[in-house]
């Protein structure tokens, strides 16, 4: 309208529509308005103008304003989306082109809802047809460690580092453990699973997105690390009930806990019961965890709990049962555990309140002075003095 083109609001109307049909619309609208422009202006610069204009406006929908507005909320991949216009435009000519895209999107939306057309989103969706887990073990299965470790930085991306133990890394060691009880799996890809797992934890900091979120105010950190200091490391002795697999989701374990806090030794899986129960009797740990990734396990940790708790009363035992029902928390605790975590995030809370009520105990043990006791080396020689004095005048 403002340079001077007739019929102004016809062609934004026009372009308003054919914006319905994807990729092609939009040249298309340019097409007519340019046409028309060449014939009524002299030379080439208005010609110019018009055909700028809407490469302007077109740049500024598809990098501002759509991505603003709705993002990725229509949920149809680009040849998905294709596919529906030839046919809807097959269906209904004209009027199948224009709707196709509305109409498409609501069949989407459809299928996430109605259990019996949910193959549609898997045919034409833009998410992926199966979850992180399940694209992480079959890329291990495919013995492509490189392809996994992307699955995994994909995964930090948008979720915590708890979530990914708990939605990714321990259900993939579950379909290892269960594929190789039933012999789909041989013993050389059950190792290779647990390795390439191993290795991707410890390379899991360079995997990591770096976010403003996670830089801290040196002050802030110095004063925390101060506050830290100050208290005692909480000892923890982590016991795999059964094989690698659970001594993996360990060393997964211990990296949710703060090590300014927490001080955990992982002991290996081959480790026996008897050389389990002489150990804690040497390092006097404040709290032992057994750790357990289903299926599978349940008896060996019972056992281990039975075991530690007759010959440790007033020891403090966890269990993560990580991957499973709770049905079977009941069980382990009458063996003898103080908590039972079915998630890495829930035996995170249950540990730090475990930690919590040891602190307190030991802070209650050391301010605790039983009677006659000396105060210091230096006054065991007086108090030695004057129980002997003592004896000598009774006698």
């Amino acid at each position: 309208y403002l340079i001077g083109l007739p019929y102004a609001i016809l062609w934004g109307l026009l372009a308003a529509v054919l914006r319905f049909i994807p990729y092609v619309g939009p040249f298309a609208a340019t097409i007519m308005p340019s046409a028309l422009s060449l014939a009524v202006f002299e030379g080439w610069l208005w010609p110019m103008v018009v055909v700028g204009l809407f490469l302007a406006l077109e740049l500024l929908n598809n990098m501002v304003l759509e991505p603003l507005l709705y993002a990725e909320s229509a949920g149809v991949s680009g040849v998905g989306l294709l596919v529906a216009i030839a046919f809807w435009t097959w269906l209904w000519g004209p009027i199948g082109l224009v709707l196709a895209t509305p109409l498409t999107v609501c069949v989407v939306v459809l299928g996430k809802y109605v259990p019996r057309m949910d193959f549609i989103g898997v045919l034409i969706s833009d998410q992926p047809a199966m979850e992180s887990s399940i694209s992480y073990y079959q890329r291990l299965l495919a013995m492509d460690q490189a392809e996994a470790a992307e699955i995994v930085e994909e995964h930090l991306k948008t979720h915590p580092q708890e979530q990914l133990f708990d939605a990714v890394l321990i259900p993939a060691l579950n379909y290892a453990r269960r594929d190789r009880e039933v012999g789909r799996l041989t013993e050389d890809g059950e190792q290779f699973v647990f390795r390439a797992t191993r290795e991707i934890l410890e390379d899991l900091n360079s995997l990591k997105p770096e976010s403003s979120s996670e830089a801290s105010d040196p002050e802030k950190v110095a004063m925390a690390n101060d506050f830290t200091a100050t208290l005692p490391k909480v000892r923890i002795l982590g016991c795999p009930a059964r094989d690698e697999a659970d001594e993996l989701a360990l060393l997964m374990f211990r990296q949710l806990l703060d090590s300014t806090r927490y001080e955990v030794e992982v002991m290996s899986d081959a480790v026996l019961a008897s050389e389990v129960v002489a150990h804690i009797g040497e390092k006097t740990p404040a709290i032992i965890f057994i750790a357990t990734v289903s299926p599978g396990g349940l008896a060996p940790t019972r056992y281990l709990c039975k075991r530690l708790r007759s010959r440790f009363p007033n020891l403090k035992i966890a269990v993560g049962r990580w991957g499973i029902a709770s049905e079977d928390s009941n069980s382990i605790l009458v063996a003898g555990a103080d908590r039972v975590g079915i998630t890495m995030i829930e035996t995170r809370e249950q540990m730090i309140q475990l930690g919590q009520i040891s602190s307190h105990s030991d802070a209650q043990s050391v301010t605790t002075i039983p009677p006659f006791s000396p105060l210091n080396e230096t006054l065991s020689p007086s108090l030695s003095l004057i129980k002997m004095r003592y004896k000598t005048f009774r006698n």
